[in-house]
């Protein structure tokens, strides 16, 4: 029934597009340099980011126009633990007032910084796990970032916060792994775990070898499902990420809520250098303002256009497509602006 009412449910959501869920990128500086990274991070940045009290006024900001019981925040990067003054940034979030969160490659996620974001509130933490060892520090380009990682998740979920999560960059190489990842994860008392494909932004773009192609996009999904069926609802529990329109055969199978790409709708970011967006991912030829000279507030109410109504994005594959009412030309970050059309259709890949 759920999935029956889900168009009118996403429509009712567009017209009304209550803010629920603000990425924060505190910094673009990073002590990975992942082969896929959508947002090309390294240990410098090349934005002219906010400083550390620019970032603390916006909080206090946030406090005063946001209902903290409807609005969380996603302090994401880079890296979060890289951005200068982060003692600071913590403190911040815990005198804000509102629900955060902190999203992470596990490699700072020591026993001192976990307990930092803890002292300071942090409701949920998402950690990445690329694969088993090297398969991981291949993708991760660090020797050692695998049991880094394996280390701050162990850490995370003995700390029993609120939620916590493990993402996976499906890449080739990983395909071969999820068995023994799934294995892994469970034996550390992990609950949540999200597989994401990798999507040609970025690095990524340059490197065709992660990128999975239809038949191997068309098994990851088939093992999520398999999986999906075989466990119980109160262990590890594989889950495909909301990006990507599929079947809704299989978007039934491999994910626990219909398919819907809320950018822009009851999602947004604030970028290193203040510009207002949605998914931190999604391109900077979308960006609709900048904190450092507009409104926030004002921007989320008025702007936005194009993701509200992306009629603009029937274009390419999308053309008489029967599925684009419910698909609306894919998540926002797949949009390919050279190519000007969305740079990935899930549905012709698996049909």
């Amino acid at each position: 029934m759920r999935r029956l009412l889900h168009p009118l449910y996403r429509r009712l959501e567009t017209s009304v597009h209550p803010l629920r869920y603000l990425f924060i990128e505190i910094t673009q500086r990073c002590n990975l340099r992942c082969r896929h990274c959508g947002s090309d991070c390294t240990a410098d940045t090349r934005y002219d980011e906010l400083t550390t009290a620019e970032w603390l006024g916006f909080f206090e900001y946030l406090r005063q126009n946001f209902d903290r019981r409807k609005l969380l925040l996603c302090v994401t990067g880079g890296e979060p633990f890289c951005a200068p003054d982060f003692e600071q940034i913590l403190r911040g979030l815990g005198r804000c007032d509102l629900a955060w969160g902190l999203v992470t490659n596990g490699y700072a996620l020591t026993e001192k910084n976990l307990q930092r974001a803890v002292d300071h509130g942090v409701q949920t933490i998402t950690v990445s796990l690329d694969g088993l060892r090297e398969s991981h520090d291949w993708l991760r380009d660090r020797d050692g970032s695998f049991e880094r990682a394996l280390a701050g998740i162990e850490r995370t979920a003995r700390a029993r916060l609120p939620f916590f999560d493990v993402v996976t960059c499906v890449h080739p190489r990983v395909l071969g792994e999820l068995d023994a990842l799934e294995r892994l994860l469970s034996e550390r008392g992990v609950l949540a775990w999200r597989l994401f494909s990798i999507f040609p932004k970025g690095r990524a773009r340059e490197n065709r070898e992660l990128l999975l192609d239809d038949a191997q996009l068309a098994e990851l999904l088939r093992w999520i499902g398999q999986r999906r069926r075989a466990l119980p609802p109160d262990t590890l529990r594989p889950e495909f990420s909301c990006e990507g329109y599929l079947p809704p055969a299989v978007d039934a199978a491999v994910r626990g809520e219909p398919y819907f790409c809320r950018a822009g709708i009851s999602i947004a970011s604030v970028l290193c250098d203040g510009a207002i967006s949605a998914c931190p991912n999604i391109s900077r030829t979308l960006v609709q303002g900048n904190i450092r000279r507009d409104d926030f507030k004002t921007v989320w109410e008025k702007g936005f256009a194009r993701f509200r109504d992306r009629s603009w994005m029937q274009r390419g594959p999308c053309v008489g497509c029967a599925d684009w009412k419910r698909c609306q030309g894919n998540s926002m970050h797949l949009w390919d602006d050279e190519a000007n059309q969305t740079a990935r259709c899930f549905l012709r890949a698996l049909t």
